[in-house]
């Protein structure tokens, strides 16, 4: 295998190899869709007197890994239809692969943070707010390398 089937070097690979700008994309993706969907688990748990959450973590995960997976469908069939797909072309199945991996791995990170800070029930704020810094951080990363590889 040759390195452009697993990293694209230019515009024309984009969608085609395992891992292109878009890749970064689907960490803050999943970091996002993660963050959104622990409201559901957050906001109960500060609830007086009521110790249930609406979803635990893993619940939030396998969302959060659904939505990946529906985005590359629609993204494979809805945006091609519409004219509005990158390149207009399918991703290659390894692309498709490994952007749901990484979704699943954004919000695995984001699991892994929640489970360290909501350990005291009083870290909540600092949750978000990571949360949210490193969303940014991964979209500032992702425009830097789409530049990069469209230039």
């Amino acid at each position: 295998m040759l390195l452009n089937d697993w990293i694209t070097t230019g515009g024309s690979e984009v969608g085609i190899s395992a891992l292109d700008f878009y890749s970064i994309g689907h960490i803050c993706m999943g970091i996002g869709i993660f963050l959104f969907f622990s409201l559901f688990y957050t906001i109960p748990m500060k609830s007086k007197g009521d110790s249930r959450v609406l979803l635990p973590l893993w619940a939030i995960w396998i969302i959060t890994v659904a939505c990946g997976i529906a985005w590359e469908y629609i993204e494979n069939t809805l945006f091609i239809e519409l004219g509005i797909k990158f390149e207009g072309r399918q991703d290659s199945m390894i692309n498709i692969i490994t952007d749901i991996i990484f979704v699943g791995v954004g919000g695995l990170g984001m699991w892994y943070l929640a489970h360290l800070l909501f350990q005291k029930d009083k870290y909540t704020f600092f949750y978000y707010l990571l949360g949210i810094t490193g969303f940014l951080l991964w979209i500032s990363i992702f425009i830097i390398l789409r530049s990069a590889t469209l230039a």
